[in-house]
């Protein structure tokens, strides 16, 4: 994890920043933050700080609004029937409801249609003639969708059929001839090209209904949220504008009230991304699209209080097949090498379509660069792809269209069908394609961080930070870091899972911190990176940081070297491993392409060629392109392991190992004993230390066993906890007086004397 920090200031920015905070009344370091994320003059700050609907754009500036109203206008004269084609994600299904509900107040009984997965995304011919049939279509409103079904849209119109585009989606080269509105097509006056596909439908119902068309911003926000888009400009002011129904309990929609549940809790937009979208979108991905948009247009209270049951069981029954899918997929990337590519792709025929996106996602944050995930679909694989910062995926694929059945998407999420038989052709193009972008994607997980802070910040700055919310998609929460020395870190009461500790800048709760808890206790600095978080308890203020992620820098390794003994030691009890070791002489000619594993850190001196590798300590951050000392295991995904020295034990892998001929031995057990009388003496002073309280090994030996060998004494201290004889409960050191085992029962013990002899 590589820590990228904020844009340098110069004097004139320095000043120009100081300018605007006195213009506006803030801090300079919330003025420097906004001014970093491009709000950099004091009308945009305060544009920026006073959300709302009174910065909404005028619908009218959208070529094909004044159009699609006219038509719509003859529609209701004509008593015409009007059908919305929509989409089976949240953002299709809330556009579709959008778009709905205003129509009906304009005075159209409209039909909608949701397709499922498996019918494809877009406009279906089959579909629609299939519905004309069943009752006569006069014209067809598309949202979110349709601004590539230019041939489609044709042979709809043969049908004597009007259709009119509502999308926001990429335009082709191509467009439909009809009315179509999409922010996104170039020239036209519309200052904002970002919106979703409900933004869309909703400025279409404006235009018609005028400021009605307000009731269905919470449908317009959770779209905005659920389907990535940028919460800045328009997007910032529709986000705010929906949560506030969201937040107003006498206008919160039913649907949202069963899914939200008994929430006391202020809804944001965390709230709809990680709590309302998945369930919305749960419909469309277990082919049962219909369902969610039934939840927000039915008026039965029974139905849809039983239509948010459903979605939720039908979350839960996602989040299980997107774990396996994920596990089988992490499998394929490694028995096809497919994490050494520019652009990741993997495939399957029996994955589901509606899961591969979320798949997708999850491993671009494990592997830190583009992937597309494949499923099975009617002879040819549909691909969800999801992009890093930096790297425009839409463009990636738009290069190899020319073998594709059919693409589509933005710059950071699209949509990709192609072939099996050119599906590794395109994997080819591709990579081609990502070796100009190469520099932007090391593959190294890289954290935005806006800047180290070194004196305590002032409760004014943690409440201008609230004032930034929404945030989300193009306005991430501000990250800072600070650098911590050792510090001791509990639990916030007996058997939480939660923990504290205090810094000389700001106290830090770190949830689900156990992991933490040794790295911090080091004596070495580490990169504690937080969030600001501000609470009200008895009429009082509190500022406190959430933490993020802890990151100790190992530029001194002699002081950690206590620490790495024990590691080795608890390696030991592991079950034995002999792998096949294959002895190399020289570094490979890619370093990248293994996991380097170090049992003494101080070796690592003798190995300048990997200089500019990361170092981490016991937990691999990666399965390739680091070095780690004494990991406690080798990640399953490593197929190259080199170790650098020699171990006391090789590790478990299916990966090919290597050693350097000549690599230096471990020399810390010539300073540890195997005598009876040795452990004897230790066991003494160990029995007078039942109930004292215990965070490790190595710090509890260093504080209270000051005569002996430290190394000793932590080789004795973990073979006595082996064995039963002494435990820790809650923290608490306790001696087990009705234990009685041998010494010969410990496996440390017996392979230390085994490598001792």
């Amino acid at each position: 994890m590589k820590i990228v920090y904020g844009k340098n200031l110069t004097k004139e920015e320095i000043d120009k920043i100081s300018s605007i905070a006195s213009e506006c009344g803030i801090l300079f370091d919330t003025a420097r933050l906004l001014f970093c994320r491009g709000v950099d003059t004091s009308d945009k700050v305060k544009t920026f700080l006073n959300p709302g609907k009174k910065w909404f754009y005028n619908p009218l500036l959208l070529d094909g609004v004044c159009d699609a109203v006219n038509r719509i206008k003859l529609a209701k004269e004509r008593r015409e029937k009007v059908l919305i084609f929509g989409d089976y994600d949240a953002d299709g299904v809330s556009a579709t409801s959008v778009l709905y509900y205003c129509l009906k107040d304009f005075g159209i009984e409209a039909s909608t249609y949701i397709p499922e997965r498996d019918e494809g995304y877009g406009l279906s011919l089959k579909t629609i003639e299939q519905l004309n049939q069943d009752e006569r279509i006069d014209l067809i409103i598309t949202v979110d969708c349709g601004i590539s079904d230019a041939e489609k849209i044709k042979e709809i119109n043969l049908l004597g059929i009007d259709v009119i585009v509502t999308d926001h989606h990429e335009p082709p080269l191509i467009l439909p001839d009809c009315i179509k509105i999409n922010p996104k097509i170039a020239g036209q006056k519309y200052p904002f090209t970002e919106l979703c596909g409900a933004g869309v439908a909703y400025k279409l119902g404006y235009a018609l209904i005028g400021e009605k068309a307000n009731d269905y911003l919470d449908l317009v926000a959770l779209a905005t949220v659920a389907d990535s888009m940028d919460l800045l400009d328009e997007n910032r002011n529709i986000v705010v504008e929906g949560l506030k129904i969201f937040n107003d309990k006498r206008k919160l929609r039913l649907p949202f009230k069963y899914l939200l549940g008994e929430i006391n809790k202020q809804v944001t937009a965390q709230t709809l991304a990680y709590n309302v979208a998945p369930r919305v979108n749960a419909g469309g991905r277990m082919g049962d699209a219909r369902s969610a948009l039934e939840l927000f247009i039915d008026k039965n209270p029974n139905t849809v209080f039983d239509l948010a049951v459903k979605l939720g069981e039908y979350n839960v029954q996602r989040q299980t097949e997107c774990d396996k899918i994920y596990r089988e997929a992490k499998q394929k990337i490694i028995q096809t090498n497919a994490d050494n590519d520019g652009i990741i792709m993997v495939a399957d025929q029996n994955w589901r379509a509606g899961f591969v996106g979320i798949v997708a996602a999850k491993l671009v944050e494990e592997y830190a660069r583009p992937v597309i995930v494949f499923a099975g679909h009617d002879g040819f694989f549909k691909g969800s792809a999801r992009s890093v910062d930096g790297v425009n995926i839409y463009d990636a694929i738009c290069s190899a269209k020319d073998i594709l059945i059919a693409y589509g998407g933005h710059a950071q999420a699209a949509g990709v069908s192609v072939s099996k038989e050119d599906f590794e052709l395109l994997r080819k193009k591709l990579n081609e394609y990502a070796q100009t972008f190469s520099a932007q994607v090391s593959g190294e997980q890289k954290l935005a961080v806006e800047w180290e802070l070194t004196s305590h910040a002032p409760l004014q700055f943690a409440r201008e930070l609230e004032t930034l919310e929404p945030f989300g998609v193009g306005n991430k929460r501000p990250l800072f870091s600070i650098t911590v020395g050792e510090t001791t870190s509990l639990p916030l009461k007996n058997g939480s899972p939660h923990y504290s500790y205090r810094t000389n800048v700001i106290e830090i709760l770190d949830f689900n911190g156990e992991k933490n808890v040794l790295p911090l206790s080091l004596p070495i600095n580490k990169k504690v990176v937080f969030e600001f978080n501000l609470s009200t308890f008895k009429n009082r203020e509190y500022l406190k940081g959430y933490s993020r992620y802890v990151l100790p820098e190992y530029d001194d390794y002699k002081s950690i070297a206590p620490y790495v003994f024990r590691n080795n030691l608890v390696n030991l009890i592991s079950d034995d491993e002999s792998p096949e070791v294959e002895q190399i002489d020289q570094i490979l000619e890619n370093v990248n392409s293994a996991l380097y594993v170090v049992s003494n850190p101080e070796n690592i001196k003798f190995y300048p060629q990997l200089n500019n590798l990361p170092v981490s300590l016991f937990d691999c951050t990666r399965a390739r392109g680091e070095i780690v000392v004494c990991p406690t295991v080798i990640p399953e995904d490593c197929r190259r392991l080199v170790y650098l020295d020699k171990p006391l034990q090789y590790y478990k892998t299916q990966a090919k190992v290597s050693i350097f001929k000549g690599a230096l031995s471990y020399t810390l057990l010539d300073r540890i004993s195997t005598d009876r009388s040795d452990f004897e003496r230790i066991f003494i002073s160990l029995k007078a230390l039942s109930n004292k309280s215990f965070i490790s090994t190595v710090d509890f030996c260093q504080k209270y066993i000051v005569d002996e060998n430290l190394y000793q004494a932590i080789f004795v201290t973990e073979t006595f906890l082996e064995l039963g004889i002494f435990s820790v409960v809650n923290g608490t050191f306790v001696f087990n007086q009705n234990v009685k085992n041998a010494l010969t029962n410990s496996k440390l013990y017996s392979k230390i004397y085994t490598l001792k002899v």
